[in-house]
């Protein structure tokens, strides 16, 4: 369902794609969708993919309607398995992901002089509600290797999603899994910038599922993209955990 006129973007700007997914949402949708309404930059995509939601939800997306490039509401496969059918329906210049609930700061104006090179993968900052801070800052290679960056904070280069995609393995650490392919990857380059993007609620879908399937693999996935050392420094912290979680390595 597209409902936006393109012919009132700024010409010569790019167009952001921001992409929410969501699932019997209707306590916290629509804080979401007024952030991204608000904005003072203009040339926003906005495409929500909802998985067959039975309270609310829907409701709500109707009336932001006018607002949204694209909906659809029908079950999938899960979180990544929706973000998956986002990115095939994407015609922005640059991808952002939000969840129900988080607030989009009014700072893309800001953040979209930052968008020179669209063989950059560029990330920012979020504040979390749940540990009452700002979470991200510059990532190491080593910190990487450990610690997913918040979606909310960066912005992919479209034609990231042409040739990847998130992997249905991993329930709840596949955009942790992709960013390391991607920081292997020899076309992208990461680059930080010390802007606050979002408010993030914490407690999402990764906070209370464990995804041992990518904790298993991960060791074996730094390996393969990443430097040597940041993989002997994972591997190390990988005997640790694993002296801790015996029970998962039977």
């Amino acid at each position: 369902m597209a409902n936006i006129n393109k012919q009132d973007f700024l010409p010569d700007m790019p167009v952001i794609s921001i992409i929410s997914v969501v699932y019997n949402a209707e306590e916290f949708l629509e804080q979401t969708l007024l952030s991204i309404v608000k904005q003072t930059y203009r040339n926003i995509e906005l495409i929500i993919i909802d998985g067959g939601s039975t309270d609310g939800t829907l409701d709500i997306i109707k009336r932001y309607e006018k607002h949204i490039s694209y909906w659809v509401s029908e079950p999938d496969k899960g979180i990544y398995d929706a973000m998956n059918k986002a990115t095939e329906v994407v015609t922005g210049d640059w991808v952002n992901f939000v969840g129900a609930g988080d607030i989009l700061l009014n700072v893309l104006h800001k953040v979209v002089e930052r968008l020179k090179d669209n063989n950059k993968i560029y990330y920012g900052d979020v504040y979390r509600n749940d540990i009452l801070k700002v979470f991200n800052g510059r990532f190491t290679g080593f910190r990487f290797s450990r610690v997913a960056i918040c979606h909310q904070a960066i912005l992919y280069p479209a034609k990231v999603y042409k040739k990847y995609k998130y992997d249905l393995l991993y329930r709840s650490n596949s955009d942790h899994h992709l960013n390391i392919l991607l920081y292997g990857d020899k076309d992208y380059k990461w680059e930080y910038f010390p802007i606050v993007i979002c408010v993030y609620e914490g407690g999402g879908y990764s906070a209370i599922n464990k995804d041992f399937h990518f904790i298993k693999n991960r060791i074996k996935i730094v390996k393969e993209n990443m430097p040597f050392i940041v993989y002997l420094y994972a591997y190390a912290r990988n005997l640790v955990f694993k002296l801790r979680n015996k029970q998962y390595y039977k």
